[in-house]
């Protein structure tokens, strides 16, 4: 459990200030910062950062090996052939931090903002 949320704070940084442009950005295109506007902005920012976390998940979980294999092969090839690769990466991915899991949570901290502000509402 500890692994899963230990990471290096610029990534959570990385994930709380995409949160807040993102926030900022919706709040600046609507004109006005009405306390439901707010609320649909947190909410907006954290079911994006929800999403990318969660498409890091797919992609860490080998979605994309094939696509990427069919890139690596134009290139110099490295690997004999896609399982070669796929197994390689798998290892390669075992070993590193789940560079998701910061997204995800702070996603879900700017969604539960913005329900609590619609609540309010």
């Amino acid at each position: 459990m500890r692994r899963l949320f230990l990471h290096s704070p610029k990534a959570y940084a990385a994930a709380l200030v995409l949160g807040a442009a993102l926030t900022v950005l919706n709040i600046w295109s609507r004109g006005g910062g009405l306390l439901f506007r707010w609320a649909d902005a947190l909410s907006t920012a954290g079911a994006f950062l929800i999403l990318l976390g969660l498409l890091g998940l797919v992609a860490r979980l080998g979605a994309f090996d094939t696509m990427a294999y069919g890139f690596s092969r134009m290139w110099k090839p490295r690997y004999k052939d896609l399982v070669e690769y796929t197994q390689a990466k798998a290892e390669k991915r075992s070993r590193a931090p789940l560079g998701f899991m910061p997204f995800v949570a702070v996603g879900v901290l700017f969604l539960a903002a913005g329900l609590i502000l619609r609540a309010m509402v």
